[in-house]
Parts: C-alpha cells; sequence; structure tokens
C-alpha cells in the first residue's frame, strides 16, 4: 500500500481535487433554478437566462474534468479512476451544508463503503 501512494500520490491528491470540483459543479447545477425552464425555452432571452444559470456549474465541472484529465498522467488509470467516487462523498457533505440535505445512517454506511473502497483499490497497485 505504501509503495502505491509514493508511486501514485500526485495523481490521487489531483483525483481527489477534480472529484470536489465535480461535486462543486454538480452543486452550482442544482442552485441554478431551473423551475421555470419550460416558458424559458420559448424565447431566445430565455435559452440565454439558462445558459447563464448553468454556466457557473459548467466551468467548474470542465476544470474538474481537466484536472482528472491531468491526474492520469500521475498514476495508473485503475487506482485512479476509482477515486471519483469520492465526488459522492464530496457531495453528500456539500449538500447538508449549503442545502440542509440529511446525512442519514445509510448515507454514513455508503460513505464509509466508498472510502474503503477507494483505499483498498488505491493501495492494491503492484
Amino acid at each position: 500500500m505504501i509503495e502505491s501512494l509514493k508511486r501514485n500520490w500526485k495523481g490521487m491528491v489531483l483525483m481527489l481535487i477534480s472529484a470536489l470540483t465535480l461535486a462543486i459543479g454538480s452543486f452550482l447545477w442544482k442552485m441554478a433554478d431551473l423551475s421555470d425552464i419550460g416558458t424559458a425555452l420559448g424565447s431566445i432571452e430565455g435559452i440565454f437566462g439558462i445558459f447563464i444559470k448553468i454556466l457557473p456549474g459548467f466551468i467548474v465541472y470542465v476544470i474538474g474534468a481537466a484536472v482528472m484529465t491531468i491526474a492520469l498522467g500521475y498514476g495508473e488509470l485503475s487506482v485512479l479512476q476509482p477515486m471519483n467516487c469520492m465526488s459522492y462523498v464530496f457531495a453528500l457533505i456539500i449538500s447538508s451544508l449549503f442545502l440542509t440535505e440529511p446525512i442519514t445512517p445509510m448515507s454514513i454506511a455508503g460513505i464509509v463503503v466508498i472510502i474503503a473502497g477507494v483505499i483498498t483499490i488505491g493501495g492494491a497497485s503492484k
């Protein structure tokens, strides 16, 4: 496990940053109030308004994808790609902090399983 960390640590750090930015991008999309999308699609101004609402999330998401692409150059794909699942953990934390969504015991169990899986796969590199 220590050898895998030594060999892949840059990629792992970058993948965690990528996962965080992906979760933030999703949060920003959630914050874009698109409840009026049906009427907004009827005009150019409405379509532009929707675009402006989702643009921040899109930009952050693209940054996360770019960081992920860079990260894959610093380690093994089989070790780094599963770390993308940490975006679910970050999304749960962000949603509980800023959207007051509850963290249930089942959510906590899911977080434990995800983190255990990331550690197990990350340490399994030869």
